[in-house]
């Protein structure tokens, strides 16, 4: 479309605004001044248009162009307010559980998970979103994320290979590690989308920047590539009418609100913020969840990129899984498998040498021992007792998997046992368990027992090998 006539709908949308009301306007009017700008073969019909949320306009053919006129105002019309307010409460929603609005994911989805996190504080909404997002941000999701999506990015290809070994670390139990790696390329793959920007541009203004330009092509896909008024094709109009634009603005404020915030501005709970990973001042970013945040964060780059540029590289349908990206996810399930077993042996090993396997950023260690000792538990003291003719009532694993009790009994006599992790527990345990516990016992082999097991009066000793009393005995 040329100049000269870009200029001319400028000039006819002027005109019928000081004709105002809009409401007024008519195809015959549209027409009659399109003549009198001495446009070729003027034609002019109403129409709603919009890719999500129309707009009434009277749309205006002419030789080497198209227009549309609209018919409301860009701030005020009842309708409009109503999406937006409706709008501005989801990305409320959002914000709480520092997000926003996702791609690749079914509407169906994303409002089940809108509707769990509405009434309840932030820390319960986080674990709502936590459990729901575990039902879409799948190994899969992310295997097809860095082999199909990130690639298609200029500014994210030559980091495919570093998500790559990110993924297959996460998935190793090394989550820290692999969040770190990642959360610098966001701002590397921002810098290099607004390469044309200029060295000394701010975070900030990179930010706008990209997001603005995306939303400009949005726009013009939104009005069809007519020619629209350009208070029409801003974020404050479009927020509420297109869900593209919604989403790339949500992404604006996570990005400005919660990742690339100063430190002392930040109130969430993941604690996913840029600063605070660069300079140390927490060590909270590294919870396991951030690493899916990381990935899907920079897919969401990959497809402002191509909105920025206008490739449109980047489907807004999630592809079907390749061969690259079902290799990727069945080599970190192979990880997976592999590193359970290491964590088995090393468990074993470290309790043989009366030690607790040391604790990483984000795994204390518990929920294994825990399910070692809950193991050992039913093979080697609730099964004994049992077979000697006892009822038994198993109690739950101490909050950090030190011990655990069962409490045994028959219709004349009752008491408890407790069983140790290891041997190599503090005196204190031992003496707090002795209280009311006729006898102590521990997984795994005698490690300095006496240097632990002290000043007690009750029976200890390993429960392998332990021959529980018959329940008709007497003792």
């Amino acid at each position: 479309m040329s100049l000269s006539i870009e200029k001319k709908f400028s000039g006819i949308w002027h005109r019928a605004l000081s004709h105002s009301p809009l409401t007024d306007l008519t195809p015959d009017l549209i027409e009659k001044w399109a003549t009198e700008k001495q446009l070729i073969n003027p034609v002019a019909e109403l129409a709603n248009v919009g890719a999500f949320h129309t707009t009434p306009c009277i749309v205006l053919t002419v030789e080497g162009g198209k227009a549309c006129f609209p018919t409301i105002p860009a701030t005020g019309d009842e309708n409009w307010e109503t999406r937006r307010r409706q709008h501005e409460d989801q990305a409320a929603l959002w914000d709480k559980v520092e997000w926003f609005m996702p791609l690749w994911v079914p509407m169906g989805k994303i409002f089940e998970l809108l509707a769990s996190v509405k009434n309840v504080t932030r820390g319960r909404a986080l674990e709502l979103f936590r459990y729901h997002t575990s039902m879409f941000y799948t190994l899969p999701f992310e295997a097809v994320c860095i082999e199909q999506i990130l690639p298609q990015a200029r500014s994210l290809k030559d980091i495919v290979p570093l998500a790559r070994e990110a993924y297959l670390g996460a998935y190793s139990g090394y989550w820290a590690t692999s969040v770190g790696t990642l959360i610098p390329a966001i701002e590397g793959s921002l810098t290099r989308i607004v390469s044309d920007l200029g060295e000394k541009a701010t975070t900030t203004e990179k930010i706008d920047y990209a997001i603005n330009r995306a939303i400009e092509t949005a726009a013009q896909l939104h009005f069809d590539r007519m020619w629209v008024p350009p208070e029409y094709r801003t974020c404050e109009y479009l927020f509420g009418q297109d869900e593209r634009v919604f989403a790339f603005e949500t992404f604006r404020r996570w990005l400005k609100n919660h990742f690339f915030c100063n430190t002392g501005e930040y109130h969430g709970e993941t604690w996913l913020n840029r600063h605070m990973f660069a300079h140390g001042t927490v060590d909270s970013w590294q919870q396991s969840g951030n690493f899916t945040r990381m990935i899907v964060a920079l897919a969401t780059l990959a497809a402002i990129e191509s909105w920025y540029n206008s490739s449109h590289s980047v489907s807004f349908f999630l592809p079907e899984m390749d061969d690259a990206s079902k290799l990727l996810w069945q080599q970190a399930l192979l990880r997976g498998q592999t590193q359970m077993k290491i964590n088995l042996a090393e468990l074993e090993y470290f309790r043989k040498h009366g030690h607790l396997v040391p604790p990483l950023p984000v795994d204390s260690g518990v929920s294994l021992r825990k399910a070692r000792l809950t193991q050992d538990c039913m093979d080697d003291l609730v099964r004994p007792l049992r077979d000697a003719g006892w009822s038994v009532k198993v109690n739950e694993a101490e909050d950090t998997a030190l011990y655990m009790t069962v409490d045994v009994s028959n219709s004349e006599k009752h008491f408890r046992v407790a069983l140790l992790y290891s041997c190599a527990t503090d005196n204190k345990i031992y003496k707090k368990l002795a209280e009311n516990c006729r006898f102590i016992l521990y997984c795994g082999a005698p490690y300095h027992q006496d240097s632990y097991a002290y000043g007690l009066t009750v029976d200890v000793g390993p429960v392998l090998g332990w021959q529980p009393p018959k329940a008709d005995d007497q003792f």
